[in-house]
């Protein structure tokens, strides 16, 4: 095969090996079979990229194993950690967070993991990469192309309708967000308190906010379009996608914006039971 064909496979072999572990790991602790993947399909592109960068760099430092975990280490940890930044700023949310555990960097990557990534790139170097340079290698290239082909077709189809369905809720959290900041916006000018002086205070200024849109009936119908936003958001967080990440967050200017549209709609809703019952 060409260079190129086998850095292909090679980065299939391991998106899928990456989603089997993943989905072996999670699945133990929750019991139960859970798709770990960004994609519907059973492969995880991060850790095929992931193998990419570690295999040919530091396959020309075979005879030195301390300088593949050192630099395993180093160059997954940057992709980890530049792959959550940009899945952060294309839709506003925090895909996975290690805040909690000691030694990270803004929350994006940690040392235990990092470490992890050293022993990986280790066992794939030394023990896993051979036998599958040599599987790579025993199949016949029309036969390989063939599968290329038919793997790349279902995989582009499989991405575009993941993107859709991320564009869809990053369209509704920037929705949502500019009908708060009408809200508040208006807020602002009829009571002279400026919220964003009150960025630690999120429950307090939507008390605040909740108050003022009860006496505001003119306010029902701007009410009605965030509460249907709240609803659009709440059934995506059914979808498959956020079952598999279940601990990612909104964050930035739009996470408070959803506090704050989380308390009107549950408010919201509180009163139309009351109203109901009586």
């Amino acid at each position: 095969m060409t260079y190129w064909l086998d850095a292909y496979f090679y980065f299939i072999v391991y998106s899928v090996a990456g989603w089997l572990c993943e989905d072996v790991y999670v699945g133990i602790g929750k019991k139960k079979l859970v798709n770990r993947g960004f994609l519907y399909g059973p492969y995880c592109p991060i850790y095929g990229f992931g193998a990419l960068i570690v295999l040919y760099p530091l396959m020309m430092l075979g005879d030195h194993p301390v300088l593949v975990f050192f630099g395993g280490m180093v160059l997954t940890s940057v992709l980890e950690y530049f792959t959550s930044w940009i899945m952060e700023k294309l839709f506003h949310e925090r895909w996975w967070d290690y805040s909690t555990y000691r030694f990270n960097i803004n929350g994006r990557v940690c040392l235990l993991n990092s470490v992890l990534f050293g022993l990986m790139s280790l066992v794939v170097v030394f023990l896993i990469q051979p036998h599958v340079e040599a599987w790579a290698h025993s199949i016949p290239l029309p036969a390989m192309e063939t599968f290329l082909t038919i793997f790349t077709i279902g995989f582009f189809a499989d991405l575009i309708v993941t993107c859709v369905h991320l564009v869809k809720r990053r369209n509704v959290l920037q929705k949502l967000h500019k009908q708060i900041e009408a809200l508040q916006t208006q807020f602002e000018e009829e009571t002279s308190i400026r919220i964003r002086s009150m960025h630690d205070q999120l429950t307090e200024v939507s008390t605040r906010i909740g108050e003022w849109v009860e006496n505001r009936p003119e306010l029902a119908d701007r009410l009605d379009e965030l509460n249907k936003t709240m609803e659009k958001i709440q059934k995506i967080r059914t979808q498959r996608l956020s079952k598999a990440f279940p601990s990612r967050f909104i964050t930035g200017p739009m996470q408070d914006s959803h506090v704050i549209a989380k308390y009107l709609h549950q408010r919201g809703q509180e009163q139309k039971e009351e109203n109901q019952e009586h």
